[in-house]
């Protein structure tokens, strides 16, 4: 049961409680130090008493991670002489302090031995006896002295197998826990563990299940042969929408074929089949309204096909709407949990969805209202300097009188300078700290009247370029109509106008055309162009063309971790959404 960051919940909770000696370390000397997760071997305690129960966690045999609370009766049909044995919670797993065979003894002078059993009782793992609290890691190691057992499924890993003995097997954290109140407290823990995980399963937080259309089938049935222009080898990098058996016209032409005949078998997984091809080319186009269209219609007959939810989820996140794609995945995860992209998808969202709230302004609401004919906001500054470096969070309404200490100007609808490049805003009342009380509603109708008539003073204008020149500088720190444009948002993807699951290729088709298209359209040498967006898809293209570097991104691999009050790292963005949805396998690749 459980997970990485699942065991390393535990392990925190066990060592933020060592200072109240109800943890205690192996070999049952010294002082308990406590520790974060990973493979060490940990301190010690000097005990009197065998503890209460054990914590085991960091072995790949997930069965074998979790509680051990002390029997109090001697375990029934097992060959071992028993000292004090220890039952996990729910798998049947045994930590027991045992009479050491003979020649164990011999070998190594102590007389009994911990050895682990699994549920068909049969010895996995020994460690030197005569102590309370064995230790953690390589102080363990395999037992092949077991030649009857059967292997259990159950039970993790088969048993009777000549192979190489796995080092990850092995416990590598191992807490005795002498308080039977604080194994009262870590068994609460587990059962409330348990119920998140059965909730998980059952989909509980998740979207209703999808209603209606020709049934609940999650995917054509066996045997379907779909219509050969629904068949794309998504392998071949050349544009399959544009041309080959699968492309966007065969497509539409067997789709028309189809409605005009009806009648054939499968004829309505036929149609939604060819519905989704013809979504993702138009996703692929950029034609987002029909690509929506075409699924709707595909969902409509199959409100369960999971491929077509999963290119919903996709269509949203190229359109920058990241709620709705974590509906559409969390809707899938909800119609086949075992689907293999869903958990992929729902970190990538989830990351998008950070990135816009941490990373991208919006306007705020009293600013938006104050909007006026001619005026949109007062865009503060720093350094008592119309130039200075722009400061969002303290801009004002238009309708906001502008006092003396303020520095900044007034964004206008269409007056002003635009500078050289064309993306500064249309500015008035370019003003330093000093200055007299103004709405900047006043200021750009008196400078679109000045512009419409007599010329503005050679000053005015002066200061109106260079207050230009400095937000052409800040370009993604200021909005324009209320939105960004495309190169300034934080997902790399929409700075380069390429779709969210372009294929990685050694060669690069797409990527390579996508950011040769951008470079042009923005080159600073070109009329509207901006060395500020030139660079800003030079870093997209650098980050999307390295795998590593775009797996990082795609995961939030970047966000800043929280500090635990044990000094170690929290969990990474990827983790903490992969134990949202997924609690009974973490991150589905770790372990407890």
């Amino acid at each position: 049961m459980g997970c990485a960051q699942h065991a390393r919940l535990i392990w925190r909770l066990l060592v933020a409680t060592a200072s109240a000696s109800s943890l205690v370390g192996p070999g049952a000397v010294g002082s308990f130090q406590g520790g974060g997760g990973g493979r060490r071997f940990g301190g010690f305690a000097r005990v009197t008493d065998p503890p209460v129960g054990f914590f085991l966690g960091g072995s790949s045999i997930r069965e074998m991670n979790g509680l051990y609370s002390r029997e109090h009766r001697v375990p029934w049909g097992f060959s071992h002489t028993f000292t004090f044995s220890y039952r996990h919670d729910y798998t049947g797993w045994r930590m027991c302090l045992v009479n050491a065979p003979e020649d164990v003894t011999k070998s190594t002078g102590r007389h009994t031995e911990w050895v682990l059993i699994d549920p068909d009782k049969a010895d996995r793992f020994r460690h030197d006896g005569d102590q309370y609290i064995p230790g953690s890691g390589h102080r363990w190691s395999h037992v092949h002295r077991t030649k009857d057992a059967q292997p259990n499924v159950k039970a993790g890993n088969a048993v009777a197998q000549a192979v190489e003995d796995d080092e990850e097997e092995l416990p590598w954290q191992v807490v005795g826990v002498s308080a039977e109140d604080m194994m009262n407290h870590l068994k609460r823990y587990f059962n409330f563990y348990k119920h998140e995980v059965q909730a998980a399963i059952e989909g509980s937080k998740l979207p209703a299940l999808p209603m209606g259309g020709k049934g609940r089938a999650t995917a054509p049935p066996e045997g379907f042969q779909p219509p050969k222009a629904a068949i794309a080898d998504e392998a071949d990098q050349s544009d399959s929408c544009s041309e080959g058996h699968a492309s966007f016209a065969n497509a539409e032409a067997e789709l028309q074929e189809l409605q005009r005949q009806g009648g054939q078998v499968h004829f309505d997984w036929s149609l939604a089949t060819l519905q989704l091809r013809l979504a993702i080319c138009h996703r692929r186009s950029k034609d987002f309204d029909a690509a929506q269209q075409a699924l709707q219609a595909s969902l409509t007959l199959y409100p369960r096909y999971a491929a077509a939810l999963e290119e919903m989820g996709k269509l949203w996140i190229d359109r920058g709407v990241y709620e709705q794609a974590i509906h559409s995945f969390e809707t899938l995860l909800r119609v086949d949990r075992k689907w293999p992209t869903v958990a992929g998808w729902l970190v990538r969202a989830h990351t998008l969805q950070r990135r816009q709230v941490e990373q991208f302004l919006v306007e705020k609401p009293e600013v938006l209202k104050g909007r006026t004919e001619h005026c949109i906001a007062w865009r503060q500054t720093g350094g008592c300097s119309p130039t200075g470096l722009l400061e969002p969070t303290a801009d004002k309404s238009c309708k906001a009188v502008i006092v003396a200490g303020n520095s900044g100007f007034c964004q206008c609808v269409s007056s002003g300078s635009r500078g050289k490049s064309g993306f500064a805003p249309a500015t008035a009342a370019e003003s330093n700290c000093d200055h007299g009380p103004f709405t900047c509603a006043e200021q750009c109708q008196e400078r679109s009247k000045a512009e419409a008539g007599l010329a503005l003073t050679a000053e005015a204008a002066q200061l109106a370029s260079e207050v230009s020149e400095a937000v052409d500088a800040q370009a993604c720190s200021l909005l324009r109509g209320g939105e960004f444009p495309d190169w300034c948002h934080p997902n790399l993807y929409r700075v380069l106008g390429i779709r969210c699951d372009f294929p990685a290729a050694e060669d690069g088709d797409e990527l390579k055309r996508a950011y040769k298209r951008r470079s042009l359209q923005f080159h600073p040498d070109k009329p509207g162009g901006s060395a500020v967006a030139f660079q800003r898809i030079a870093d997209a293209h650098h980050v999307l063309l390295d795998p590593e570097k775009r797996k990082a991104f795609d995961e939030g691999a970047d966000f800043p971790r929280k500090v635990e009050q044990d000094g170690s790292e929290g969990e990474t963005q990827k983790e903490e959404v992969e134990k949202k949805y997924f609690p009974d396998f973490g991150h589905r690749s770790g372990k407890l």
